[in-house]
């Protein structure tokens, strides 16, 4: 695989960064395959391709040259990912070892490339592929040449005029002295769904603006395929990515991070369409794509395997991250979580209705939003002011909004039903925490989940409501450091 052209003074990441958020359109090969790139840490990368008939040989069967590709591709974006600016490289070697036929009914398949070896001339990865299914498919190496940056030309000696450069191949001229400068390389393309930009908050509201808990200004950002996930991470030991429901953000574990994070590196995203992550319009948000997005952000941020905990819709997306990714989810803890079909609930539910479109121009959340946290929390005193304000500020303007109805219309319960042998066949050992008084989701729901799961148990907390975690972080994260630490 030859490396992409692009301008010197980027390095590597940035070039891909830039690829992911679509300031640079894919090479034509990746198009005519359907390949995605979805995620780039520092020495990794990683490739989807839809399994379809399209790519069958005679055999009936996906061509070996296809998987080739894909293996070739996530390795090659890997070997990208070092590269400093000026620096390309091309693959001198490569090796694959094909492990089973691959049909249409083999789904989706992702392959992510590491770096094994990065020297300063060679650099050797390797890549796995793996259907929807989790199967092995394939495992391939290579071995790429890095092609250093070229010195600058020598200086002509005195009294001798220099020639002039000679532009890189598909460059334009250098235009004359006035004209205006041209576009970036990676300016991106206007967008269809772009708007006139929306006041911060709609008239007749409030325009005074709520204000960022303090424990949200620590956010980082990641760019991943489908936008740039915002998260909370701290704390030095086995990874515990944090993942929350609707209408939370990462904020729903503000009171559990720092008691965990003495024995854990903990990471609380907030899922796309949530919190401070990015709102696009254009972006599928039921539970099953928050699920592919999470893995997205692992692989970013470099953490391949952590234990995994999911609070309301959250707890579905970790349940669809151990049926598609069990190599990932070291141990799996469920907290009121939805299951089967007992979701979403009624006050979720009827967001579908056409007339909160207009509703949602004006409608000010907070009061809502207040409400169903008193009803989700018992314990005296725990519903703040600040709670309320951080619970509403992801949706305090318009844009919020709109984003907030459209993660409530995203929900289908089919997201699991249809995955529910699937999720019979999770053996990763599992605990499930309910509130005795979860007036959202009944705890009979908790011995629901425990007989669907091959190796789980439940702890029942009481007193505890639906918002367990805000509810009684005390009990909430000694239950869990006890799970992860003696078993």
């Amino acid at each position: 695989m030859r490396a992409m052209s692009d301008p010197a003074e980027m390095s590597g990441r940035d070039l891909l960064e830039a690829a992911l958020r679509g300031a640079a359109p894919p090479p034509p090969y990746v198009r005519l395959l359907g390949m995605r790139f979805i995620a780039v840490s520092d020495g990794s990368a990683t490739f989807e391709m839809p399994a379809t008939s399209e790519l069958y040989n005679p055999n009936n069967v996906v061509h070996g040259g296809a998987l080739t590709s894909l293996a070739d591709s996530a390795m090659g974006f890997a070997v990208f990912s070092t590269l400093a600016a000026g620096e390309t490289f091309t693959t001198a070697e490569l090796h694959v070892n094909f492990i089973k036929a691959v049909t249409a009914d083999s789904g989706m398949l992702r392959s992510v490339g590491r770096i094994v070896h990065r020297g300063q001339q060679i650099a050797v990865a390797e890549a796995e592929i793996l259907d929807q299914q989790n199967n092995l498919i394939a495992r391939a190496s290579s071995t790429n040449v890095v092609l250093q940056r070229r010195p600058a030309p020598a200086q002509p000696p005195v009294g001798q005029t220099a020639p002039p450069p000679v532009p890189p191949l598909g460059q334009q001229e250098a235009a004359p002295p006035g004209a205006p400068e041209p576009p970036p390389r990676f300016a991106p393309p206007p967008s269809a769904l772009e708007r006139t930009a929306m006041p911060t908050v709609s008239p007749p509201m409030t325009t005074e603006l709520i204000s960022m808990a303090p424990i949200a200004r620590s956010k980082r950002k990641i760019r991943t395929f489908a936008g740039d996930i915002a998260y909370l991470r701290t704390g030095q030991g086995p990874p515990l990515v944090l993942i929350h429901g609707i209408p939370s953000s990462s904020y729903l574990w503000r009171d559990v991070i720092d008691p965990l994070s003495a024995t854990f590196e903990v990471l609380a995203p907030d899922l796309l369409g949530f919190g401070d992550s990015d709102k696009r319009m254009d972006v599928d948000l039921s539970i099953a794509a928050q699920a592919r997005y999470l893995v997205a952000f692992m692989e970013s941020i470099g953490v391949h395997q952590a234990a995994i905990a999911g609070h309301d819709i959250g707890g579905g997306v970790a349940q669809l991250m151990a049926v598609d990714e069990p190599q990932r989810v070291a141990r799996l803890i469920l907290i009121d979580s939805v299951v089967d079909n007992n979701w979403p609930v009624p006050d979720i539910a009827r967001l579908k209705e056409p007339a909160w479109d207009q509703i949602m121009v004006n409608i000010d959340l907070r009061k809502g939003l207040r409400k169903g946290l008193e009803a989700g929390i018992v314990t005296e005193g725990r519903v703040t002011e600040e709670l309320v304000d951080e619970w509403t500020r992801p949706f305090q303007d318009l844009r919020g909004r709109r984003a907030y109805l459209r993660a409530a219309r995203s929900l289908n319960n089919r997201d699991l039903t249809s995955r529910s042998k699937h999720i019979e066949e999770i053996e990763t050992p599992t605990l499930i925490l309910w509130g005795a008084n979860d007036k959202f989701l009944e705890p009979r729901w908790a011995d629901v989940l425990k007989h669907k799961l091959r190796d789980a148990t439940v702890e029942i907390v009481d007193p505890g409501g639906h918002f367990l975690p805000l509810d009684r972080p005390d009990a909430v994260a000694e239950a869990i450091t006890r799970f992860l630490t003696t078993r």
